[in-house]
Formats: C-alpha cells, sequence, structure tokens
C-alpha cells in the first residue's frame, strides 16, 4: 500500500491494480448532529412558542424554536390563539423522533410491464407534481409513510399486486 497525494494505491502481484480512496473527502464531509440539523431547519421551519401544550417536549416546531437565529427578524410561527393548539392532537404536532423512511423509487419498476410502468409514474406525477415526483424517485428527498401509503395504493390501482422495491431506507425526522 503506497500513499501519495491523499490517494491510497494498493497493489497486487505483478498486476496492479488501483483502489483509489480519497481521505480529504471523506475527512471533510462532516456528519451533522441533530443539533447542526435542527440550526439548519429552524430559519424556514413554523416553529411553536407554546409554553402549555403536554405534546411540546417531543415536537419539532417547539424543538426548533430554540434554534431560530438571534439576528433572524421574522418568524413563522403556530397560531397559539386557535382552538385547536395547544393540546393532544395539535395539527401542527411533529415527533422528535426519527423515522425510517424508503428513499428511492428506481428499482419499483424493474419488473413490471412497460404500460402498467407508465400508468403508475403518470398517477403518481398528477398527485405529487412532476418535480416532487423526481424527488422521490431519485431519492433527493425521502418517502414519508404518508407518502408511502400513496404510492403503494397507486400501484395497487394500477394493477400491479407486487410490494414496491424502494431502493434504499434512511432515517429523518418528518419535518
Amino acid at each position: 500500500m503506497h500513499n501519495s497525494n491523499n490517494l491510497l494505491t494498493f497493489a497486487h502481484d505483478n498486476n496492479i491494480s488501483f483502489f483509489h480512496l480519497s481521505i480529504f473527502s471523506i475527512m471533510s464531509t462532516p456528519v451533522k448532529t441533530k443539533e447542526d440539523l435542527f440550526r439548519e431547519k429552524a430559519g424556514s421551519y413554523t416553529v411553536c412558542y407554546s409554553q402549555e401544550c403536554p405534546l411540546r417536549e417531543h415536537c419539532l416546531r417547539n424543538i426548533l424554536k430554540d434554534y431560530v437565529p438571534e439576528r433572524q427578524f421574522v418568524v413563522n410561527s403556530v397560531n397559539l390563539t386557535n382552538p385547536q393548539m395547544q393540546r393532544d392532537g395539535c395539527p401542527h404536532y411533529r415527533n422528535d423522533q426519527p423515522r425510517r423512511m424508503p428513499v428511492g423509487l428506481t428499482h419499483t419498476y424493474y419488473d413490471m410491464p412497460g404500460h402498467t410502468a407508465k400508468e403508475i409514474k403518470s398517477s403518481l406525477i398528477s398527485t405529487f407534481s412532476r418535480k416532487r415526483y423526481y424527488q422521490y424517485h431519485s431519492g433527493s428527498r425521502p418517502i414519508t409513510p404518508d407518502i408511502e401509503k400513496i404510492i403503494r395504493k397507486t400501484i395497487k390501482a394500477n394493477g400491479w399486486e407486487s410490494e414496491p422495491v424502494f431502493d434504499s431506507y434512511t432515517e429523518d425526522y418528518i419535518w
């Protein structure tokens, strides 16, 4: 093994094969902490300033209020005078526990006949919009449990009985 310019090179017998791994790129891609993620989201996320809500200790909206930058003049906030707020069943409650969610739809269509795949894709684009569909398809946006139900229902409604095959899974908050 030889290390030059942050690249690892492996030689095998007389046949030289190269395996390059950029140590710099690995070291320069920091893993985001929960606090980093919260700071990143807080400036544009709808937060909640309730001190009375029974759900506040585990609600992302209430937790993120503490991460809104002080220099920010305007903040999106839930309306605490609305009678649905500050009680069990709050429609804006977002659980603070990450969920396992599917990512990517590219493998979903592999075994389908072309006409079935085309109908499903068309239905999903009509449901989500073209941009949002391709975010789900490419995996740039995780598929929340509610969206996953819609995808499964659409696939079944178009006559495909097999379960969808997602590209991978990730853990993320349901923002």
